[in-house]
């Protein structure tokens, strides 16, 4: 699945000299530049956002519809001569809001423009991909529902994806907080709040927040009366949880020592794990992956959240025939013939975790970093399937002293920066593990495996000229955009054929204005093969259908 991406329109006038990623001279944008390849299949409907200019004004945005993406769009009349658009993922549905004389607003989904009807004080800009189907936009929040009908919470409801999952509305100006239906698009009531969450449960019934004392203690609330109390206490500056099917996992200290429990809306604690090392929880609520100590030594462990069952991670058995290596010659056999399960050797050092769905990308670093440093020294990865507790080694790395985790790419990906070197590894939900340089930022995983990036200049810019492919065999493949100067690489979609990418070049002076030049939609090659075609000058794209055949 594409990433999703954000967008703002940029400013020209209609007619322009042509500029950045094509030659030529004067030429009437929008328009279509070259022919999408015949072998390019799976693109169906499309709605750009392009200039439109009248008697009076050459500084409206409005919309074009074709059949097939590839269509030509010069001379097409547009659907809606004046709108505010919500940009993102095209693939998500999103609205636009008709201005001045054409006031009709619109839902954009699939490729198609339908008539709808929104509230008032609309106020658009970005989209989000939220569910299946399901968006919300910004800065002014609106819900826009699989089914097509749109929801503002309230008047001036602004609406953020919460840093622990799920998705929060907030009635402003105030303190009031609702949470949005992660499959329905249903919000809940506004309730007040002593801070802001940082979680809503996916059916955005419950939210979770901090109580503004000291020391912070956990709240839960419920918004279906609006009743919360004060339960365990946390660290302030950093909360380690996720909500479950029976309320919200949280790591904090109990008699004393580090526990992971589950905390009920009416403030019943139930712990399930006591003491414990590191924890780290799989996004979708129902494993975490921690280090178990009541044995005295420190094993990986998957915490059934639950059931409350504590797994040991074992090494992955081999195909058939196969030695894996570490695997003990004693170990009892498995079936057809295959070795038994080995558990990992005790954790030595500490450890670096970033999880992408069920899949957790596992580094360990030595506890005294100057060491690894000064020592070409072997540094053990793991990629653990947390269903089914299992462990395969990663990449070899070495000399790695330190590893952050990278700001999330989206629910497909999960990424370390690694210390000193800088490189990114990431692991998608498949668990596959890749590693790119240091001037690479993780960008989004597609359904293979490969994995798209931004790249970097040694002075740290961002490059708009190339983006960089990896994948879990080790290959780097580094792709021409076409882009060049004034321009910036917003969303870059797989076809569905798999082997070309769409990459939306946009302006990179922002603003609120037209289409213009710089903006363009150019497909390139996945295998770095070919020149970038540039299949649209003056348009970008706001919503595509795909197709079967």
């Amino acid at each position: 699945m594409a990433r999703r991406w954000w967008a703002v329109v940029a400013t020209t006038v209609l007619v322009v000299t042509t500029a950045g990623c094509v030659d030529g001279g004067a030429s009437q944008l929008p328009a279509r530049v070259g022919q999408l390849p015949e072998q390019v299949r799976g693109l169906g409907p499309a709605v750009f956002a392009v200039a439109v200019a009248d008697e009076r004004r050459t500084d409206l945005t409005g919309l074009v519809a074709v059949e097939r993406f590839g269509d030509e769009i010069a001379g097409v009349a547009p659907d809606r001569r004046h709108a505010e658009i919500a940009l993102g993922d095209p693939r998500f549905p999103t609205v636009a809001d008709g201005l001045a004389e054409d006031r009709r607003a619109a839902l954009l989904t699939d490729g198609r423009i339908i008539d709808v009807a929104l509230p008032d004080h609309v106020y658009l800009r970005t989209a989000t991909g939220v569910g299946p189907q399901l968006s919300i936009t910004g800065p002014r929040c609106l819900i826009v529902r699989p089914d097509g009908t749109v929801e503002q919470p309230a008047v001036e409801a602004a609406c953020v994806v919460a840093e622990h999952g799920g998705v929060i509305w907030q009635e402003r100006p105030g303190d009031r907080f609702g949470g949005v239906d992660l499959t329905t698009g249903a919000v809940s009531p506004a309730i007040s709040l002593p801070t802001y969450p940082f979680a809503a449960a996916p059916d955005g019934r419950l939210l979770a927040a901090l109580t503004d004392e000291r020391p912070a203690r956990l709240i839960i609330a419920d918004t279906a009366d609006g009743s919360w109390r004060p339960t365990v206490e946390v660290a302030r500056t950093f909360v380690s949880g996720v909500f479950t099917d029976a309320g919200f996992a949280v790591t904090h200290l109990r008699d004393g020592l580090r526990a992971v429990s589950v905390v009920q809306p009416d403030g019943v604690v139930r712990t399930l794990l006591s003491p414990v090392g590191d924890v780290t929880f799989a996004p979708a609520g129902r494993y975490a992956l921690v280090e178990e100590t009541g044995s005295g030594a420190r094993r990986l462990a998957v915490l059934d959240l639950t059931s409350g069952s504590v797994v040991p991670v074992t090494e992955a058995p081999e195909p058939a025939g196969a030695s894996p290596a570490g695997t003990s010659p004693t170990a009892p056999a498995g079936d057809a013939g295959r070795p038994g399960p080995t558990d990992l050797p005790p954790v030595a050092g500490s450890l670096a975790v970033a999880v992408a769905g069920e899949a957790a990308l596992v580094v360990e670093l030595p506890y005294d970093a100057d060491v690894r440093r000064d020592a070409d020294l072997p540094n053990r990865v793991w990629s653990v399937d947390l269903a089914s507790a299992t462990a395969r080694p990663g990449p070899d790395l070495r000399g790695v002293s330190s590893a952050t985790v990278l700001p999330s790419t989206g629910a497909s990906l999960a990424a370390l920066r690694l210390g000193p070197s800088g490189d990114a590894m990431t692991i998608d939900t498949a668990g596959t593990v890749t590693t790119a340089g240091s001037l690479a930022t993780p960008r989004t995983a597609f359904p293979d495996g490969t994995v798209l990036h931004d790249l970097h200049d040694e002075d740290g810019e961002l490059r708009v000229d190339r983006v960089l492919l990896t994948d879990g065999a080790g290959h780097r493949t580094e792709i021409a955009t076409g882009g060049g100067s004034g321009q910036r690489v917003g969303g870059v979609l797989a076809t569905p054929d798999g082997a070309y990418l769409l990459v939306s070049l946009r302006s990179d002076r922002g603003g609120s204005r037209p289409p213009g030049p710089e903006d363009a939609l150019v497909l390139v090659r996945r295998d770095g093969t070919g020149e970038p075609l540039v299949l649209y000058q003056g348009a970008v794209l706001v919503s595509l259908g795909l197709t079967t055949e």
